[in-house]
C-alpha cells in the first residue's frame, strides 16, 4: 500500500486517511528511476524541490519518522527504483534498526539526508555500514544539507530553497546559511520562506497532493509568492494563528514547568500553539495536545535560551514511560502517546526537565 503519490488506477479509503490529508491510498505501484521520501513541512518540501532538481522526472512521496518502514516496504522495494532519495526523515529509536535492515535489502542507490539526533538504536557506523550515502548534520536544516551535496549540479538561485528550508526549520543561523543570506535581500527571502510554512497550514494546500505541486514549482524555478494562492493562504494563515493563540490563551493549564493546552481544533498550528501554552502560562516549555485517532498526538515548544535543555530527549524518555514514542531536536520535539496517558506523561516529561 502507499500512501502520498499521485493516482494512476484506483483508490481505496483508509482507516487513517485523514493522517495524509488525502483520504486516500494509490493501489498501483509506483515505477520511476528516481524516488524522493521527504517530510511535508517547509524544510522539507524545499528538501525535496532541491533533491528534484538534481534528479528530474523523480517521483516525490511524502512520509514520516514513523511511517518509514512501511513505506520502504510498501513503496519503495515494489517500485523497482534505481535511486531512493530520503531527506528529513529522522530514524527513529523504536523502528531504526528495521529501517537499516530494510534499506540493505534495496538494490536500489540510497541517498539518505537528515538533520535529526541519530537514535541511541542506530549508531553512525551501523548506518554507514548500510550500503548508502548519509548526509548528516544536526546544526543544519535539510534543505541546507541537500543543497550543499547537490549545488554543483543545480542553478545558483536554488540557494534560496535552501535558505526558505533553513528559516522554516529555525537553523538559519548555521555559518552557511548566513554567508548566502549576504548575496540576497533577507527581508525577500524570508517573506518567501513564510509564504510555505504558513500557507501549507490551509487545507487548500495542506494535502500532499497540493504539497506536490509546490515541490515540483520550486523545483523548476519558481518562487513561492508566484504558486497561485499561496500568499493569499498565508495570509489566511496568520488570521486563524491570532485565533489559536486566543483559544490557547483561555484554556492553557499548567503542570510544574509545563503549560500545556489540549482539545486543538487545527492540527497544522500544533507549534505555534505549543509556543502559546508556554507563553500564556509563563512557563519554559509547551505541549499542545491532538487527539489522532487512536492516540494522542503532542508538540513541545520551548521558549528557554538554555544549551542544556534537550526537548527530543525528554519526549522520548517521557513517551517511553507511557508505552508511547517521541524524539524530534533539541528545542522542537513531539511524541505519541496512548489515550488516557497524558497526565502520567506530562508529570513524567516534567521531572525529566
Amino acid at each position: 500500500m502507499q500512501r502520498g503519490q499521485t493516482p494512476v488506477l484506483a483508490w481505496v479509503r483508509t482507516p487513517w486517511a485523514f493522517l495524509c490529508k488525502e483520504a486516500h491510498i494509490l493501489i498501483m505501484r509506483i515505477k520511476a528511476d528516481t524516488l524522493i521520501f521527504t517530510h511535508s513541512d517547509c524544510d522539507g518540501i524545499c528538501a525535496g524541490a532541491l533533491a528534484l532538481g538534481a534528479f528530474p522526472g523523480a517521483k516525490v512521496f511524502f512520509t514520516k519518522p514513523v511511517s518509514l518502514l512501511r513505506d520502504l516496504r510498501d513503496v519503495a522495494v515494489p517500485s523497482g527504483a534505481k535511486r531512493l532519495v530520503i531527506c528529513d526523515i529522522a530514524l527513529t529509536k523504536v523502528n531504526a534498526a528495521e529501517v537499516l535492515k530494510e534499506v540493505s535489502k534495496l538494490k536500489s542507490d540510497i541517498m539518505y539526508f537528515d538533520h535529526h539526533v541519530i537514535p541511541e538504536t542506530a549508531s553512525l557506523d551501523k548506518i554507514n555500514g548500510s550500503a548508502m550515502l548519509y548526509a548528516h548534520d544536526t546544526n543544519a536544516s535539510a534543505s541546507e544539507i541537500v543543497y550543499r551535496h547537490f549545488q554543483k549540479a543545480l542553478p545558483a538561485e536554488r540557494v534560496w530553497l535552501a535558505l526558505y528550508g533553513a528559516i522554516g526549520d529555525y537553523t538559519a543561523g548555521t555559518p552557511f546559511s548566513e554567508e548566502r543570506m549576504r548575496s540576497w535581500d533577507r527581508m525577500s527571502i524570508g517573506f518567501e520562506a513564510s509564504a510555505i510554512v504558513l500557507g501549507i497550514k490551509e487545507e487548500k494546500f495542506s494535502g500532499y497532493s497540493a504539497k506536490r505541486r509546490i515541490v515540483s514549482d520550486l523545483a523548476s524555478g519558481r518562487n513561492p509568492s508566484e504558486i497561485a494562492g499561496l500568499v493569499a493562504a498565508a495570509k489566511d494563515a496568520v488570521a486563524r494563528e491570532y485565533r489559536v493563540y486566543s483559544h490557547v490563551k483561555s484554556r492553557a493549564r499548567s503542570f510544574g514547568s509545563i503549560g500545556y493546552v489540549t482539545s486543538m481544533e487545527h492540527f497544522g498550528f500544533r507549534g505555534p500553539a505549543a509556543l502559546f501554552a508556554a507563553t500564556v502560562t509563563d512557563k519554559p516549555v509547551g505541549l499542545a495536545v491532538f487527539r489522532v485517532h487512536d492516540h494522542l498526538d503532542v508538540t513541545a515548544r520551548t521558549r528557554a535560551n538554555d544549551p542544556a535543555m534537550k526537548l527530543n530527549k525528554v519526549m522520548e524518555k517521557a513517551a517511553e514511560a507511557v508505552g508511547g514514542s517521541g524524539g524530534g531536536h533539541p528545542r522542537a520535539a513531539g511524541a505519541r502517546i496512548p489515550k488516557g496517558m497524558l497526565n502520567k506523561f506530562i508529570a513524567e516529561a516534567d521531572r525529566l526537565l
